[in-house]
């Protein structure tokens, strides 16, 4: 699992577009451990993780695809332009909203457009009723954008994927550094966009792992200067939806739905 995420090569919850870099990072138990005690000791701890257990909400993501994957596919081959869907929520049913996010990626700059679900869109996209739906009306350009690729290319909720994420934030020179440790990484193949909160489906992917994400706009924080002079960290590619493609969709012919990607298994 550590190996197919080292080598599968916007700041907060609000709605908006935002240009960005990344960088992750895959940390052992004691780095993780090491890692957040610096963070703690240093940064304020995120308003959304504030006042939770372990400084950590729980982050709760459908990502869409095609039959033929190409969205996990462009990202394998290492495709310079790329992009992906996912309806995203956090915590417990009903403590926060559901938002539709397009992240796209040129290089290492990414672009994220969000929109704020409400009940007619969301429904809109749970039952593929496409462009031509009178729910689809008035809709933000980003669901405009994911029913035009459930018109044109079959895209379907291919992977749930939950976690819980440590969450510290970076008040730089016109800059607002996000600075995150994944851990409890696990995924559910083909699910339907009523099951985001369930969890007896989903199967641990990353049990002795965690995931470092450090997410800013313009010149290396401090931060990151710091954490990379003082631990061993290698910036690596771990992309959460490729690793969860390849252990819960690609890997297991027994999954529920398993007729959608029944050709690549």
């Amino acid at each position: 699992m550590a190996e197919a995420l080292r080598g599968s090569g916007n700041g907060g919850h609000g709605p908006g577009t935002t240009s960005r870099l990344e960088r992750k990072y895959l940390l052992s138990p004691e780095e993780a451990r090491q890692v957040s005690r610096f963070l703690a000791a240093r940064l304020e701890v995120d308003p959304h993780a504030r006042g939770r257990p372990g400084n950590a909400y729980t982050v709760r993501s459908v990502y869409f695809d095609s039959p033929g994957l190409i969205c996990y596919h462009a990202k394998q081959n290492g495709a310079p332009v790329r992009e992906k869907y996912r309806v995203r929520t956090y915590n417990e049913p009903g403590s926060a909203p559901i938002f539709l996010e397009r992240k796209a990626r040129q290089g290492h700059l990414y672009r994220k457009e969000k929109a704020r679900l409400n009940d007619a869109w969301l429904g809109c996209l749970a039952a593929r009723d496409g462009l031509g739906s009178p729910a689809a009306a008035g809709c933000p350009t980003v669901v405009q954008r994911l029913l035009y690729r459930m018109d044109r290319q079959a895209f379907v909720p291919t992977v749930l994927i939950a976690y819980e994420r440590e969450a510290y934030v970076e008040w730089a020179d016109q800059d607002t550094v996000r600075i995150t440790l994944d851990r409890n990484l696990r995924a559910q193949a083909v699910p339907r966009l009523e099951e985001m909160y369930d969890e007896g489906d989903l199967r641990p992917l990353l049990t002795r792992w965690a995931i470092l994400e450090v997410k800013f706009s313009g010149v290396v924080p401090w931060t990151l200067r710091e954490l990379t002079r003082r631990f061993p960290l290698l910036w690596r590619a771990c992309s959460k939806y490729a690793a969860s493609i390849e252990h819960v969709v690609l890997n297991s012919a027994t999954t529920k739905g398993v007729g959608a990607h029944a050709q690549l298994l």
